[in-house]
């Protein structure tokens, strides 16, 4: 960001962002994902999964072919996504990017940004090798389009080599068309309608473009205090309410903190928790499943909140929520965590501003 602009220099800048407010780019769902359009300079181009639980973008080696020159002065590092449990082998190389909505022409770009080319995927359980050669039920150059935007954290491949402290969320370091960095940097997403099978994206706004859908809070991002994890959420409280009696059955008959958080890369709910065992409301034999007709998950602001901020209904009547389980043993065993998936996107939409390390949710006013 430039520190000695000019007063019209600084308008005209301004005024760009707010166009940027005006005129967002839109994520379609394609089959399960929401997922916007990513062009190279060469000309290629294609569909990356927009993922709000991780950062940073991971394309095919065949996508970012990595050059003789890349590879020879780089290292094949792994990276893994833990909710697949997919592994992947690959280079860091650094492309000028354009992204927008599908089919449309890209708007918004990035400069050297670092980008992981994966030239192998491996399975739980595997690990990748590198080589031309990989281990049994691995695979060469893997059919793998993600766009991680979540939050302000480092990803798991970030490059630090210029001593800074900047990240690889895409649209956190969004640049004009002469590669020069926005003066903004945040982003939102708004649901377009509910039930729709398309989120907005508004990136570079200088501020909250969201509607007030009914209840709105604004609260820190925050690592968890015992070190065992280094995701970023923001905190909030959590109740499991049985529909029959509309009153919470866990973690008490009171809501409780938990660390959120809303995840447009997966379908379904995950509660995880410190226990080797399911402590309630899981649907028939299964000891992970949870019985989504039976119980709603509810958002507070705090835990001392009576009006909850969101309730979540999973199933196979939601199009954004088909199920949700329970994730045992959790390291993080002193603060619950709650992932979403992407329902909470059916009735809630997000701001988040980095620069304040906040993000400010709006909801429609959920049922008592």
């Amino acid at each position: 960001m430039q520190n000695a602009l000019s007063l019209l220099t600084a308008s005209i800048l301004l005024c760009s962002a707010a166009y940027a407010q005006e005129q967002p780019i839109t994520a379609k769902k394609v089959g399960a994902y929401f997922q916007l359009e990513l062009h190279c300079p060469d000309g290629k181009h294609s569909y990356f999964v927009m993922d709000t639980g991780s950062t940073g973008i991971v394309g095919s080696a065949k996508f970012f072919t990595p050059t003789k020159d890349e590879k020879s002065g780089g290292t094949c590092v792994p990276f893994g996504y833990s909710s697949s449990g997919n592994s992947y082998a690959g280079y860091i190389v650094k492309r000028d990017l354009s992204f927008g909505t599908i089919g449309e022409q890209p708007t918004k770009h990035l400069k050297d940004f670092p980008v992981y080319a994966a030239v192998q995927r491996c399975p739980a359980g595997k690990t990748p090798n590198c080589s031309s050669t990989p281990p049994e039920g691995c695979t060469l150059n893997p059919q793998v389009y993600m766009m991680g935007v979540g939050f302000d954290q480092d990803s798991s491949f970030s490059q630090k080599d210029d001593g800074s402290n900047a990240t690889n969320n895409p649209f956190l370091n969004l640049v004009d068309t002469d590669g020069k960095s926005l003066p903004q940097q945040n982003y939102a997403l708004s649901s377009v309608k509910a039930g729709s099978p398309a989120l907005d994206v508004y990136l570079a706004s200088p501020k909250n473009p969201l509607p007030n859908l009914g209840q709105t809070i604004t609260v820190p991002l925050s690592k968890p205090t015992d070190g065992t994890e280094t995701l970023i959420t923001p905190e909030l409280a959590f109740a499991l309410r049985d529909n029959a009696t509309g009153k919470p059955v866990f973690p008490t008959d009171a809501p409780q903190p938990v660390r959120f958080l809303p995840d447009t890369g997966i379908s379904y709910g995950i509660l995880s928790i410190a226990s080797s065992s399911a402590p309630c409301c899981t649907e028939g034999t299964s000891k992970s499943k949870i019985d989504t007709s039976s119980y709603d998950f509810q958002l507070f602001a705090n835990p001392e909140g009576k009006t909850p901020l969101t309730n979540l209904s999973y199933g196979t009547g939601q199009p954004l929520g088909q199920s949700a389980r329970w994730s045992l043993n959790h390291p993080a065993g002193s603060t619950l965590f709650f992932n979403s998936g992407q329902l909470f996107f059916q009735n809630c939409n997000y701001f988040y501003n980095p620069a304040s390390t906040e993000i400010t949710f709006s909801c429609h006013a959920a049922d008592q």
